[in-house]
């Protein structure tokens, strides 16, 4: 599925090396969380993933679904499986939902020789989808997230994951500055897309909100650009309660 081998990055501008020495394999469904402090590199990481200009691979590969994509751009990567669910969505005055949507997602199934969705089946799955994250239907008609609170931008990120069927999905913390009810929105759609579309997971945070609400493969502290201790969910326990100080001696 994805799998990142001895992968150093660095950002473009300035050649200060943030990523070193990363490596992790992430097969069929299963679901990683990536846990560290501020400024360790985690978004880094992310945008990376996605193929951001800012940063470039100074060593290393990155190979999706049995292909390197080192060198994909971001909507190749997209094309091929990958979708990144950004810490801080952005605003897109002049254009709606149901439009970004629309074309978005035909462009994705037209690039992995699927049939565009007609206008019938287009509009089915937004309401089913939406249905499944509680979201009334006059958001689709507004600007992409103009004048939207945390939790709603959240939430339609997880309707674009949907409707994008990724095979491997980049949450960089998604139960960020969100309620109970907006983590539990999540939650279903992590669940929905693991059942349904064989979905891998990677999902950056600093809280334990999720931990319990979806199946957990395996966590990993992140320090300094590389991960120093994996495990399973008691250690993302023992960190919520003690902290990162322990690991990071």
């Amino acid at each position: 599925m994805l799998k990142i081998e001895n992968l150093k990055v660095s950002l473009k501008e300035t050649k200060q090396q943030i990523i070193s020495n990363f490596n992790l394999e992430i097969k069929e469904k299963e679901v990683h969380f990536l846990l560290g402090k501020n400024g360790s590199g985690k978004s880094t990481l992310a945008m990376t993933l996605a193929g951001s200009e800012k940063y470039e691979i100074t060593n290393g590969i990155i190979t999706l679904n049995n292909k390197i994509i080192n060198e994909m751009k971001p909507y190749e990567r997209v094309s091929s499986g990958l979708f990144l669910s950004y810490q801080m969505p952005v605003s897109i005055a002049g254009l709606t939902f149901s439009t970004l949507l629309k074309h978005s997602v035909n462009s994705i199934r037209r690039a992995r020789n699927l049939t565009p969705y007609n206008a019938i089946q287009f509009f089915q799955k937004i309401e089913e989808y939406s249905k499944l994250l509680e979201i009334p239907k006059e958001w689709l008609s507004r600007e992409v997230n103009v004048g939207f609170s945390g939790g709603e931008k959240k939430k339609m990120e997880m309707l674009q994951m949907l409707m994008a069927e990724p095979n491997i999905s980049i949450l960089d913390e998604p139960d960020s500055g969100v309620d109970v009810d907006a983590v539990n929105i999540i939650s279903k759609a992590i669940d929905y897309c693991i059942e349904k579309f064989n979905t891998s997971f990677l999902i950056i945070t600093h809280y334990e909100k999720l931990f319990e609400k979806i199946p957990v493969s395996s966590v990993h502290i992140f320090n300094k650009g590389e991960i120093i201790k994996s495990g399973n969910i008691e250690l993302a326990k023992e960190i919520t309660k003690n902290g990162f100080e322990k690991f990071l001696k």
